[in-house]
Formats: structure tokens, sequence, C-alpha cells
């Protein structure tokens, strides 16, 4: 919507400052816009991905962070409350890590709920039975989330960004919207 409007006061101001026809200055607003839109694929494509992991979560890392997001597949694809979500996710570990945090926000409408920092490296070890470090190649894990009953209804953003400890380099970025 909002490059919509400048393209509209572009429109109304070739109509108002030129002599050319309508569909003349239809046409260069229309080259214009075609521009502005080319440009942000190529930003876009210069900060990262943006794609569609499940219903629910969109991978929003960049394209040179260490973790190559494959799929998180989520069962039930709609979350329901007092309903375990079963997760199974693979990625391609670019480099290796040897320890890892993670930072994850979970908003309800304008309100913070969680925000906090996980050892990687203890979730690993306490959940999924594995240890740091963990090398270069495909990394496959399942694991059982629990849903309390008493989620109020409404819109859930959770912000999910993982980085490796000793540069700070990221890992990846999860964005995911869930409503109960």
């Amino acid at each position: 919507m909002k490059l919509f409007i400048p393209a509209l006061f572009a429109l109304g101001a070739l109509h108002t400052s030129s002599g050319l026809s309508f569909g003349s200055r239809l046409q260069l607003v229309v080259q214009e816009a075609s521009g502005i839109f080319d440009m942000l694929d190529q930003l876009s494509d210069d900060m990262g991905k943006n794609h569609t992991l499940n219903p629910v979560m969109r991978d929003v890392s960049h394209t040179d962070d260490i973790l190559d997001i494959k799929y998180v597949d989520i069962d039930p694809e709609a979350p329901k409350r007092s309903t375990p979500i079963h997760l199974t996710a693979l990625a391609h570990v670019k480099e290796r890590i040897d320890k890892a945090t993670a930072n994850v926000k979970v908003k309800y409408g304008f309100l913070t709920l969680l925000n906090r920092n996980y050892d990687l490296c203890e979730e690993l070890k306490s959940n999924l039975n594995r240890t740091c470090p963990v090398d270069e190649g495909p990394i496959e894990f399942a694991v059982d989330v629990d849903v309390p009953g008493f989620i109020p209804p409404g819109w859930f953003h959770l912000e999910a960004t993982a980085w490796r400890d000793s540069d700070e380099k990221q890992l990846g970025r999860i964005l995911a919207d869930v409503k109960f």
C-alpha cells in the first residue's frame, strides 16, 4: 500500500504537469513502478530468504547464514490448545558450530510474553540427546511440544534468531504466526 500511494501521486503530477496523453502518462508510471519493484526484489535477494516452511512458519534467514533450513514440518498443521505439537526439521550446517545461542520472542498482540536466550548446546543435550560441537552436514531432529490449554484466543507472533557464540554469526531466523 505504501508504494501504491506514491504511484498515485506521481500519476496525478503527470496529469497536471505534462502535455502527454493519459495512456502515455500511465505507461510512464507503470515503468517507474516496475523499476521500484525490481529494486525491491534485488534488495530482498541481497538480504536473504523469505520462504514458507509450513502454514505457520517462515524462514527469514540470510543467504550467508550458517544453517540452510530445508524444512520444518508441524503436526497438527494448525496448533490447538491442549494438543501436543510434533515438529520434524532438516537443515544443512554449512560451518562447524562449537557453541550457539538462540533468542526467542513471543508476542500476543503488542504484549511481549517471552524474550529469552537459550543455550542451544544445552537444548540439544536435554531435548535431543545430542552434543556440541555440530559439524558440517545435514542435521535432522524431531521434538514434541506441549501446548497448554489456558492460552487466550488470538494471534501469537514468534521470532527465533540463533547465532554462533564465537563470532556472533547468525545461524538462522524463523518467524511464526499462530492463531489460537
